[in-house]
């Protein structure tokens, strides 16, 4: 059984192919400088994002509004499901948004919050093999 982000990834490599030939044909865009890789990384993103607009109604960013402070999740590290089980201990936020969370890597997932609450929520992440950096 084919997992579904390897299917979605294959569709829209073939989309960035028949693009690139589109564009060779009818432009002067140069795709030897076009950086596929992370074009895909930051579409996957894009596509979640918009997905959970469009659909979900609910941003899976959390804005306390209690500091100056953001916290981005750079890498889930092995285990991803105790990574969900701590974002969801520690914020207090549904299953739903912690998969969305998560999916998203890297990721802005808590917004103006402050300096104590993003070093204990930072502490508790990388404890769990997770990489999250403070702004």
């Amino acid at each position: 059984m084919l997992d579904e982000r390897f299917l979605y990834g294959a569709i829209a490599l073939m989309l960035i192919i028949i693009i690139r030939d589109i564009l060779k044909k009818y432009t002067k865009f140069d795709m030897d400088k076009f950086d596929v890789i992370k074009f895909v990384k930051n579409f996957r993103r894009m596509c979640i994002v918009y997905y959970k607009k469009i659909f979900g109604g609910r941003s899976f960013i959390i804005n306390k509004n209690t500091g100056e402070r953001n916290l981005i999740l750079k890498e889930l590290g092995e285990n991803k499901a105790t990574v969900m089980a701590t974002l969801r201990q520690v914020t207090g936020i549904p299953y739903d948004q912690a998969k969305w969370i998560t999916e998203a890597v890297p990721t802005v997932f808590m917004t103006n919050i402050s300096d104590a609450e993003a070093e204990m929520t930072k502490k508790a992440l990388e404890f769990v093999g997770a990489k999250v950096d403070i702004e």
